[in-house]
Parts: C-alpha cells; structure tokens; sequence
C-alpha cells in the first residue's frame, strides 16, 4: 500500500509541474466487471485522468489514473468494498530511428487494487526494449523485459475455501513479452490492441488482452469548451495463473482464475 500512495503522490507532482504537457484528457463513463468462471456481473461508473507529455529536454512521460464506484451486488465477496483504481505511470524513448521504423525502450509500473475479482493489490515493474512501426494509419510494436510482478488477492473468498492471509501474496523477478497494434479507420475511428504475457521459472504468471474503439465525437459536440471529445468502448480481460497461492490437500483458493471489464466512457481534451 506504501508504494501504491507513492505512485498517486508522483502522478499528483507531475501534473502540479506539467508546463510541459502536451496533453492531458480526463474521461467519465460505465462498466461491468465480470467473472466468467462464475457467471458473475457488477455494474458501476468510472472517471480517469491521463497525461502524456514531453519535457523540453526531449524526455517522454505518460501516465493514467482510473477510479472505479461499483454497484455492490455480487455474491462474490460479502464484504468489498465497491471503490477501486488503477493507475500507471511510464516513459520511453528511442536508441534507434529511421523513417517509420524504430528500436528503443520503455519503462512502466502498473498498480490495480481491490477489484471485486478478489485482486487485492497488484504491482508490476517492467523495463523492456521495444521494436516498432509508426505509419501514418497503422503502428505496431513488439516489447520484451524483466521485472517485478507481485500479486496478492484478498483474504474474504479464500477464506471460504480454508485459506488465510499467509498464502496470500506472490512476489517474484519475472519476463513480459508485450504486442500492442492500432489501426487508423477513416478520419473518425481507430482500433487498438494489446496483449502482454508474464512468467518466471515455473512457468506463466497472468496473460492479460486489451482492445479499445474509438470514435471521434467532434461532429456530434461542436463547439463550448469541450477539445476533442471522444467516445470509447473497451475491453480488458485477464486470466491469472493461481498455483503459488494453492495448498496441498485443499480446494483452490478461489473458484475462478480470470476477469473482463467492458467499459464505455466520453473522454475530451482537459
């Protein structure tokens, strides 16, 4: 939890010293996260702020926080919470550029906590080197690295299963390989994707799959102060791998292994 209000009081520094932004959006919107191990919907609404910006030194920083109010009726865990966040904080840069192809790196950390998937906390480090494609209606890029990864799910549903706090928690040096695509359609609308894999030595941690649609929504809200306003509808599924957390001789510690979100928000221009 420390490192998580480190990681909200940096995001809080940058934007108070963001003279250098280049951009900064906020969005407001609904969702549903689902269990679909166990037929499981909760429904809630959502707000974010982003920024991306580029220092007059050249260097490259971005990042995103997202808060979640869920409507708490779910029959997955009696005591949630129905508050959570995830926030991300990154940079990158290029060894490498010719024409629209490049080799470079990045760096990212990624928090996501109290989901009602019973994802207590989770934090990624990820150092990785990337090789890309920047056309004007497609890019795609391929990034490989090594980092942290720890995950801990809340004690309320293991508890059911006759686990306690003790097994609770993972932590381990890991690999991510990362693909990420977007493709520009017309003037108006654009498609994304992501897919990042992570393992260690005994084999794979969490695979996790984005896409988003975008739409600009210029043309149906002209003028007053909203900057490009935008509609996007997501998608982001995860499956974790559960067996460090498993006992011998005892159920699973939870009856399922994967979640998906399905969000659709309005985002514009701060």
């Amino acid at each position: 939890m420390r490192l998580s209000r480190a990681l909200a009081a940096l995001f809080v520094v940058s934007a108070a010293n963001a003279g250098a932004a280049e951009d900064w959006r906020y969005s407001i919107g609904v969702h549903d996260l689902s269990v679909p191990d166990v037929s499981s919907n909760t429904y809630g609404v959502n707000g974010s702020v982003s920024m991306d910006m580029r220092t007059d030194g050249g260097q490259h920083y971005f990042g995103s926080l997202e808060m979640f109010l869920d409507h708490d009726k779910d029959h997955l865990d009696s005591d949630h919470i129905p508050l959570w966040w995830q926030l991300h904080l990154g940079s990158d840069g290029d060894f490498w550029r010719a024409g629209q192809m490049r080799v470079g790196w990045t760096a990212n950390v990624d928090t996501r906590m109290n989901t009602v998937s019973s994802v207590e906390r989770q934090i990624t480090a990820l150092p990785a080197l990337v090789g890309g494609y920047d056309g004007q209606n497609f890019q795609a890029s391929l990034e490989a690295g090594a980092g942290w990864f720890f995950l801990e799910i809340d004690d309320d549903a293991p508890r059911e299963q006759g686990y306690d706090r003790s097994t609770l928690r993972h932590s381990t040096f890991a690999y991510a390989a990362t693909a990420k695509l977007r493709l520009k359609l017309g003037e108006a609308w654009s498609v994304s994707g992501r897919a990042r894999g992570w393992w260690d030595s005994h084999g794979t941690l969490e695979s996790n799959y984005q896409a988003v649609l975008r739409m600009d929504a210029s043309n149906w809200i002209g003028g007053g102060s909203m900057k490009q306003p935008a509609l996007v509808l997501s998608a982001d599924a995860y499956q974790y791998n559960l067996a460090p957390y498993n006992r011998p001789n005892a159920p699973p510690v939870l009856r399922w292994n994967n979640d998906l979100m399905i969000r659709l928000a309005f985002e514009t221009k701060w």
